[in-house]
């Protein structure tokens, strides 16, 4: 049975009709080996008709508060909007289609929170959740050393990284993964078992900070869908068609392949087992490719291991690998000035509008 020409993919999915893989490349504005992460270029916008600011930092305060959820809404929506400005569209407002604002976290920021929570977010907007989520392990992780949420019922969220990122500015290290529908086959298989199954982590602060967020399949979702669109051919060993064969034809791919063979699948099974198996992503019984999933998000203070020398073996390990050619990723937050484009404050006006809209009697 042939992958649906249009299905949500799992993992940083977005809506049912725009599938959003996650990058093959750690998701860093930084990197320069992969040019699709640069900023999108700022001189094409000009304030919105509604005085809407055009500056990522006045942009993401206003969709913040439309979404009425506090900082959390602050986070998901700075997150969402730097997404747009990298040129990853499918990583950003989209996702908040069906929106409708005022979601109530508060189950996720409880103060009395033990070390390990796991919470169903079915009636929430996926993205405010993972924010809320990230937001309340700062604390709990400060207090306990280690602290771990688990989410199910979440839908397209985005990317991982404007959240482990924050954990890692909080002097914390953060750990990110989700899973979803069979998708990807395990090294030798033939049908697929997993989704594409991301993994995320950072540490450190400034210029030492690293920030890694990628796909542990051959190429993304989307990737596929595009060569099927524009009629192109898939790489080698990466696809498989209905039969359990080798196929180049993106028309007739049926699962996609792990990243690196069995280090990849090894790894995306890691990430099933945290965010599926003892997280209860797994526990759904749809597990189509537009079933919602399950979500892990770990933190843990390097600071009570009792040594505080790890930042200055972290900024030698970048150094070391810096000198030996490496691209170190460091995740850097887009500057708070960035302007949107002209298109993307149009649907962040349309946006707002229907999010602060008074419902009608």
């Amino acid at each position: 049975m042939h992958i649906p020409s249009d299905p949500r993919p799992p993992g940083h999915a977005g809506p049912a009709t725009a599938p959003a893989a996650p990058q093959a490349v750690p998701t860093s504005p930084a990197n320069p080996a992969d040019p699709s992460l640069a900023p999108a270029a700022a001189s094409a916008a000009t304030p919105a008709a509604s005085g809407l600011s055009a500056t990522l930092a006045g942009a993401a305060r206003a969709l913040g508060q439309a979404l009425a959820a506090g900082e959390p809404g602050r986070l998901a929506a700075r997150a969402l909007l730097e997404a747009e400005l990298l040129r990853q569209p499918r990583f950003g407002l989209d996702l908040l289609a069906e929106s409708r604002g005022g979601a109530d976290v508060g189950a996720l920021l409880a103060d009395d929170a033990p070390a390990v929570s796991r919470h169903d977010c079915s009636a929430l907007d996926s993205p405010v959740a993972i924010a809320a989520a990230t937001l309340a392990l700062v604390p709990r992780a400060r207090r306990h050393g280690v602290a771990a949420t688990f989410l199910t019922g979440i839908a397209g969220f985005g990317r991982f990284a404007p959240f482990v990122r924050h954990l890692a500015d909080a002097g914390l290290a953060g750990m990110a993964g989700t899973e979803g529908g069979p998708l990807v086959a395990p090294a030798g298989g033939r049908r697929g078992v997993l989704s594409t199954n991301p993994l995320a982590f950072a540490l450190g602060q400034g210029d030492d900070r690293v920030v890694i967020d990628v796909a542990t399949s051959a190429i993304t979702l989307a990737a596929a869908k595009a060569a099927r669109q524009q009629g192109t051919s898939l790489p080698e060993g990466v696809a498989l068609d209905a039969d359990g064969r080798p196929t180049r034809d993106a028309a007739l791919m049926a699962a996609l392949l792990p990243r690196g063979g069995m280090v990849g699948s090894l790894l995306g099974l890691i990430v099933e087992l945290l965010a599926g198996v003892i997280g209860g992503g797994r526990a759904a019984e749809d597990r189509g490719a537009t079933a919602r999933r399950g979500v892990f998000l770990l933190a843990f203070d390097p600071s009570q291991a009792g040594d505080a020398e790890w930042p200055r073996r972290l900024a030698r390990l970048r150094h070391d690998w810096q000198d030996a050619g490496g691209h170190w990723p460091t995740g850097r937050p887009l500057a708070d000035d960035a302007v949107l484009p002209t298109e993307v404050l149009a649907r962040l006006d349309a946006l707002l509008s229907r999010l602060t809209a008074t419902p009608a009697p």
